[in-house]
């Protein structure tokens, strides 16, 4: 049975983070007008919206660990025009690890990622890890 489109977008998007691919994210898997929700109290927690934010955020939190940060699903929940991917998140930053588990929703919209809204198991430790 071949995978749910919406799944292969959101799949495709983390495989593309993993390799730094912030082109191929640009131009096959975000919408113009994206915006991603990132929460917490840190740096990093705030709305980004098009595609310059969003990359320029994606961007930062390779900077900020070397290119260890890693986005791994583990399953993927369907909605109407949502996934939900159920993730664990790991990296390396100035000697400390990350190991967190969350889930990121994606709303999906023409084949693009639309928005995103991220929801760390401890969005302490997030906030922590990149103070």
């Amino acid at each position: 049975m071949p995978e749910n489109p919406s799944v292969t977008i959101a799949r495709d998007f983390y495989d593309a983070l993993a390799k730094g691919d912030l082109d191929s994210i640009r131009s096959d898997q975000l919408a113009d007008d994206v915006v991603f929700h990132v929460p917490g109290r840190g740096s990093l927690a705030a709305e980004y919206r098009g595609k310059d934010q969003v990359l320029g955020y994606l961007g930062r939190l390779g900077e900020l660990t070397e290119n260890t940060l890693r986005f791994e699903p583990d399953s993927f929940l369907l909605g109407e025009d949502t996934v939900a991917a159920v993730i664990r998140v790991r990296g390396e930053r100035a000697g400390r690890s990350l190991d967190d588990r969350g889930v990121q929703v994606f709303k999906i919209a023409d084949g693009k990622i639309a928005e995103r809204w991220s929801y760390p198991y401890d969005p302490y430790v997030i906030d922590e890890f990149f103070a």
